[in-house]
């Protein structure tokens, strides 16, 4: 009989878990309408997520969270983006009002701010990664295919950048690559580094991948590598440290999978509907909508009600 009971419970409590996942999914009411579920740090992924190509729709995320940040919640960008094309997002009315880029996460991870732009971490990659990499890479022709990045320029190793302007502009920088000689990278902050194929750094049997680097899906095909351990979850824990909060108690909103690991960290994480596959499992709720549907608002509205 004890059995009986005991299987009868298990059987309504997955029955009424999978009801609660359904409304969350479809956006049919919100779940999320006390006040323990809104959490006083939020971190916010750009492309896929954030950024949609509607200028209303943008227009409207950018409101929503300018509305967040007024409502005294520290809301904040965690991103593969560098600082500098991440604020083209904002746009500068929205950050001559506020939020200025600060706290925030770059690089997935490998850069992160405190709230005064006070540098929390920065991970670089080392003059024997840079100078052994640039070997290859100049002994292979492949210097139209990398570009070496910092948190405000793009360096690259030859002139031509037509194989890779697709994915720069994608991100929101437009201006041709500084052309750098190889001693010259070895002297940058170098925190990311994109690639045109994997093969570049797969084929190098000098690196192991996840002890000298990390590699994540990056824009229009393109691939970045960060140094180490680097991802949004290990920048994550720095800044939330540096707040003495517990991950738990902290939100993400994210679509790719350079998202994976912060949704696994955060308490309170969300996937977007257009989230590459595999990621949404890794979220905590997942939302009806797609970037280009608003997904971000909805999530706000959800969150903080606002």
């Amino acid at each position: 009989m004890m059995d009986t009971l005991v299987q009868l419970y298990l059987y309504f409590s997955l029955i009424f878990m999978a009801v609660g996942k359904y409304y969350m999914c479809v956006g049919l009411e919100s779940p999320l309408n006390h006040v323990s579920y809104r959490p006083a740090h939020f971190a916010v992924d750009i492309d896929g997520t954030f950024l949609t190509h509607d200028k209303n729709a943008l227009e409207e995320n950018r409101k929503a969270f300018s509305r967040v940040i007024d409502a005294g919640y520290n809301m904040f960008f965690c991103t593969g983006r560098p600082l500098r094309s991440s604020l083209v997002v904002l746009g500068d009315e929205y950050i001559s009002k506020g939020y200025k880029g600060f706290p925030g996460i770059y690089h997935n991870g490998a850069v992160v701010f405190g709230p005064t732009g006070n540098v929390l971490r920065m991970v670089k990659f080392s003059k024997d990664f840079l100078s052994a990499f640039c070997d290859y890479v100049g002994s292979h022709h492949l210097e139209r295919s990398v570009v070496f990045c910092d948190m405000y320029h793009m360096y690259m190793l030859d002139e031509d950048y037509s194989l890779m302007r697709r994915a720069l502009e994608d991100i929101d920088y437009r201006d041709h690559p500084t052309v750098v000689t190889v001693p010259e990278v070895l002297e940058k902050n170098i925190t990311l580094i994109m690639i045109g194929s994997p093969d570049i750094i797969t084929n190098q049997s000098r690196f192991t991948k996840g002890i000298d680097y990390i590699m994540k899906e990056g824009s229009c095909g393109c691939w970045d590598l960060t140094a180490g351990v680097c991802t949004k979850a290990e920048g994550l824990k720095i800044l939330l440290e540096s707040y003495n909060v517990p991950a738990d108690e902290c939100g993400f909103i994210g679509n790719g999978t350079n998202d994976i690991e912060a949704m696994d960290l955060c308490g309170h994480s969300f996937s977007v509907n257009n989230a590459d596959p595999g990621v949404s499992e890794h979220a905590k709720y997942h939302l009806a909508e797609s970037n280009e549907e608003g997904a971000f608002k909805r999530m706000v509205e959800i969150v903080y009600g606002l």
